[in-house]
């Protein structure tokens, strides 16, 4: 009795992981905050799962090993360890469910390993169902003509999830040949759920057939018979796939198969000096000074892979100077007496500091400059002195408006941009994810992907004279991250408080997508990556 109640929590268990791992694949219908609660729920069924196995456990490596034995041990252990995998990276990466384990691993390695494991975790758990299936399903005994039916459409399905398999570009993900989760927000969530079943019911078909395979190749009698059947079904459901996916591209390769793999963004260090709107004249270190305004801070509803965080508001900013460059390295090294960058060259932004680099620099830039620092750093955390006419890191609002320039497209240059505008990830130009298959229709073609940073001033500035607002490294901001305000507000410093620094304007590695005027992204404030840098004002 005891061995049957077990066996019953077990399936329920199994059950609740395949279920708990497609609402997990869909992480453009679930979001960020729910899927890393899921996270945690699959994290606690894995320890469940193991302690339940103790007995599986206690017995490997004892007795004979079967191929069948040999093969469902592989899989189990490749797929506890994928789990066990996806779940640390994913931990590394928190932001709502366990924020303090993020940075326990290096953040470019954890989101790309995460986005592998995640994948290959859902391969092997569809695989693991079904080389049980025709154990479990051994007392069923349909009719010829039923079994005919019934071959027909679980060839035709997992033909299907092979299509979507390919047509989404998974085999870039588990491959580590891209880097970033290319998710189609519009698709409705139920045709999310059922290409993900699919994709899983493919996987499912290949070990049932495996299982049959094995099977019949230890008979004794009707041996080639038995194994030829497994074997169409595989080819034929592998061969129906690839038809299907290669009609619907016209290519016979897809999204993120050939992409190279790269480690994430660098912080870049930019600065604005607090000057006030009633000193006359441009000042002597080169600042630009930002005329004062009222804009709309976000991205309207139409805008496309627009984020629910942007809601769109009015702000009035006062005026301010800014550094019309990103920080290069040879100054922060002048100051600071340290080059912390991934891609060394005086003339490249620094990148790989923290915000309380980014704050300290500032500091720093002040006393060298004889100017009263604007940050108070303590081990308490850091206070803004606004009355100091030091350096300081924009605001959020600062930012973007500078960035504008008075425009109101998603760049403040037009609707889209090139690799010839920006240093961005160029093979993915904006839109492109509902273009791949026909990129002609885009304004912006896709380009060079470069692999690191140039020199500040290498494109165009905008139409205030500013640098790199879109691309090469994001920019520090003063503010903690949080939701807008509803109501119009004036010269706005962001959320009283919070775990993150927002950080904006995108990096050379990032899709064109998340270069967007509006898009907004933060990190804690000793996260070192290569994307983020702080400008000081």
């Amino acid at each position: 009795m005891a061995d049957k109640k077990n066996n019953r929590i077990r399936l329920a268990v199994d059950i609740s992981m395949t279920a708990l791992l497609l609402c997990l694949m869909a992480f453009q219908v679930t979001g960020e905050a729910l899927h890393e609660w899921f996270g945690i729920l699959m994290t606690v069924l894995l320890i469940v799962h193991n302690i339940l196995n103790r007995k599986w456990y206690s017995s490997l490596f004892k007795g004979r090993y079967t191929a069948y034995r040999v093969v469902s041990t592989i899989v189990n252990t490749l797929l506890l360890a994928s789990i066990a995998l996806t779940a640390v990276c994913g931990m590394a990466m928190s932001s709502h469910a366990v924020p303090f384990m993020y940075g326990l691993l290096p953040i470019a390695f954890a989101r790309q390993f995460h986005l592998a494991m995640s994948f290959w975790s859902f391969i092997l758990m569809g695989y693991h169902l079904g080389l049980h299936l025709p154990a479990m399903t051994a007392k069923v005994k349909p009719s010829k003509a039923v079994k005919i039916v019934l071959n027909v459409i679980f060839l035709s399905i997992a033909g299907t999830g092979l299509c979507f398999f390919l047509r989404n570009g998974i085999p870039g993900y588990i491959f580590f040949r891209t880097p970033f989760a290319m998710f189609d927000y519009d698709k409705a969530g139920i045709i999310v759920f059922l290409e993900n079943i699919a994709v899983l019911f493919f996987f499912a078909f290949l070990g049932a057939n495996t299982a049959r395979l094995i099977k019949a190749a230890g008979a004794k009698e009707k041996a080639a018979k038995d194994i030829s059947l497994p074997v169409f079904f595989i080819a034929g459901a592998v061969l129906a796939g690839a038809v299907c996916a290669n009609i619907r591209t016209g290519k016979d390769t897809f999204p993120g198969s050939t992409l190279p793999s790269q480690t994430e963004g660098s912080v870049m260090t930019t600065a604005t000096s607090q000057k006030t709107s009633n000193e006359k004249g441009s000042p002597s270190d080169g600042y630009i000074e930002v005329p004062g305004g009222t804009f709309k801070m976000g991205s309207p509803a139409s805008e496309n892979w627009r984020i629910e965080d942007e809601m769109q508001h009015e702000v009035t900013v006062s005026p301010f100077f800014i550094d019309p460059y990103e920080t290069t390295q040879e100054e922060y090294n002048r100051l600071m007496g340290t080059n912390p960058s991934n891609f060394k060259g005086d003339r490249l932004p620094v990148e790989n500091i923290t915000w309380l680099d980014a704050v300290n620099f500032a500091n720093k830039k002040s006393l060298d400059a004889g100017l009263t620092p604007a940050y108070k750093v303590t081990d308490e955390g850091v206070t803004w002195d606004r009355s100091a006419n030091g350096y300081r890191l924009p605001t959020e609002a600062e930012w973007e408006y500078a960035c504008r320039a008075g425009t109101v497209t998603p760049f403040n240059s037009e609707k889209s941009l090139d690799a010839t505008e920006a240093n961005f990830y160029g093979h993915y130009p904006y839109e492109i994810e509902e273009n791949y298959f026909n990129d002609s229709v885009l304004e912006a073609r896709p380009g060079e992907y470069r692999q690191t940073t140039v020199e500040v001033g290498s494109f165009k500035p905008n139409a205030w004279g500013l640098y790199d607002c879109h691309g090469n490294v994001n920019e520090w901001c003063w503010d903690y991250y949080g939701s807008y305000p509803s109501e119009k507000s004036a010269d706005p410093a962001g959320a009283s408080s919070g775990t993150r620094h927002v950080y904006r304007g995108g990096g050379w590695n990032d899709f064109a997508k998340n270069m967007r005027s509006a898009y907004r992204a933060a990190g804690q404030t000793d996260m070192k990556s290569f994307n983020p840098s702080a400008s000081v004002w």
